[in-house]
């Protein structure tokens, strides 16, 4: 009976109608909607007279009809809907099945390259060993061998001095068993030395170790940015933006065509007249610059001055950042033809050079040495396995992620062909942990890759960043600089090891 009443808070349709506790022999023939209470019309006209009340017959009359419009669109659309959702949901199952797939062949592959490496130890660990055991054994079978002949010629001279004892004259007998005696006690030249003395002492099995060879697991909905601060500088682009420490960058502006020291509550600290595209601070603080005005790389001093370091004339120095061997990577082009249409007699590459400009190597084409690797390469970073990533702008507005193995190879390009006119990327960083962050203009948006390319998920949408034009990470702070001039300061939180 509670269950029902439960059910039908004015009883069961059976049931007579309720009387008004509060006065008596009034049935309760009115809902208010306002209150959602059932009461008596003396209710209604006293305590709730300024609410929205009325009959229950009219409200039911009134909530069947809206019911019966409501049961249609339910079975119009919302069930439609509903089914939209379940195939939603279906499909991004399976895609989340191919996604673990995929990643277990990654682990797979990284497993059976260790197991591969293993492998090859141990044969070099034994064919230390059988060389060992040739040089060895040639010792030993040379003092068989010499062996097998002495009791050869031991055993002939025996049998001729049982046959021949009796003829032969004491001066030979004497004589034959001296030969005999010294026959015997002639010594072998056997080496105890030959001895296989070589041993394998088994390595600690570190299982720690062997984790970290394994790489790591981790969740990427763990990596969350945060934003704590923000200012404005001026109203165009932040072309460049790079973090000096945790509180403070230095900022290029189109506005104002110079470098500026800023704190990240906006606050403008120092100013350097210098026209630049790209912006390197080193590990011991020094300070980088791709210096257009010059044709040159150029040192920054704390005072502000600077200094050409070396020339890249007639190429005109963009991106720089600092490499893992202390040395620099520096992207150039040509000012002599179309930026998105270089001729045959353009010029467009990236070098690695010293601190003081001595060239190590250049990429410029493919393996094929004929095919251009890039057609505008802009900012460029090197990542933790020693990768090169590198925004190549293919098209005004358009722009791709090149990844480069150190030695120049094309090891994976983001986004897909097919989705490349929909991206404008326009700066690149990498965290601690090997992942790739690129900035997309067009959409607004932060995409977070793995160390190969692949995309992983949006770290920001366009609700907390606005075109990023530009980017520098430095520890856990992620600075993102916009084309109307905007700053915003993240606090970049890494995942956690599952």
């Amino acid at each position: 009976m509670a269950a029902k009443k439960e059910e039908y808070p004015l009883g069961t349709p059976k049931e007579h109608a309720l009387i008004c506790e509060k006065h008596d022999l009034m049935p309760i023939d009115v809902t208010c909607e306002d209150c959602e209470e059932f009461i008596c019309s003396k209710c209604a006209k006293e305590d709730h007279k300024d609410h929205n009340w009325d009959t229950i017959s009219t409200a039911a009359t009134l909530s069947t009809r809206g019911l019966l419009k409501a049961m249609t669109k339910i079975e119009e659309k919302d069930i439609q809907q509903i089914d939209e959702h379940i195939q939603k949901a279906s499909q991004e199952m399976e895609v989340n099945k191919k996604k673990y797939k995929s990643e277990v062949l990654k682990l797979q592959k990284h497993y059976d390259a260790m197991v591969e490496t293993l492998d090859k130890i141990k044969k070099k660990q034994e064919k230390i060993m059988r060389d060992s055991l040739e040089r060895k054994n040639v010792d030993v079978s040379k003092a068989k061998s010499s062996l097998e002949e002495k009791r050869k010629k031991v055993l002939q001279r025996v049998k001729s001095m049982k046959e021949k004892a009796s003829t032969m004259t004491d001066i030979i007998l004497i004589k034959t068993h001296r030969e005999l005696t010294k026959l015997i006690s002639t010594e072998v030249d056997y080496k105890q030395m030959s001895d296989f003395l070589l041993r394998h002492e088994g390595g600690d099995i570190n299982e720690t170790m062997l984790e970290s060879m394994m790489g790591q697991t981790f969740d990427a909905e763990q990596i969350t940015v945060t934003e704590t601060d923000s200012f404005q500088c001026g109203e165009n682009p932040i072309v460049v933006v790079e973090a000096t420490n945790e509180d403070r960058c230095l900022l290029v502006n189109t506005d104002f065509q110079n470098v500026v020291q800023l704190s990240k509550s906006g606050t403008k600290e120092k100013q350097v007249n210098v026209v630049v595209c790209g912006v390197c601070v080193t590990d011991n603080n020094e300070l980088y610059v791709s210096d257009v005005k010059n044709m040159s790389i150029s040192r920054l001093s704390q005072s502000g001055s600077v200094s050409p370091v070396f020339v890249t004339d007639p190429l005109v120095p963009l991106g720089i950042c600092q490499t893992m061997d202390g040395g620099l990577l520096v992207t150039l082009g040509d000012n002599e033809s179309d930026f998105f249409q270089p001729n045959s007699d353009s010029r467009r590459l990236m070098r690695h050079v010293t601190l003081t400009g001595d060239v190590i190597r250049e990429y410029e084409y493919h393996e094929d040495g004929q095919t251009r690797l890039f057609t505008f390469p802009d900012k460029v970073t090197q990542n933790g396995n020693t990768d090169i990533c590198v925004i190549n702008k293919t098209r005004e507005y358009i722009g791709e992620l090149l990844i480069l193995s150190f030695s120049g190879s094309v090891k994976s390009v983001y986004p897909k062909q097919e989705h490349r006119h929909n991206f404008y990327l326009t700066d690149v960083v990498c965290d601690s942990y090997r992942n790739i962050i690129v900035s997309e203009e067009k959409n607004s948006s932060v995409h977070l890759l793995s160390s190969d390319g692949e995309f992983i998920r949006y770290l920001l949408t366009e609700n907390q960043v606005n075109h990023p034009d530009s980017m520098s990470l430095k520890k856990s702070t992620l600075w993102i600089g916009d084309y109307q001039g905007q700053v915003k300061v993240f606090q970049y939180n890494p995942y956690t090891k599952v």
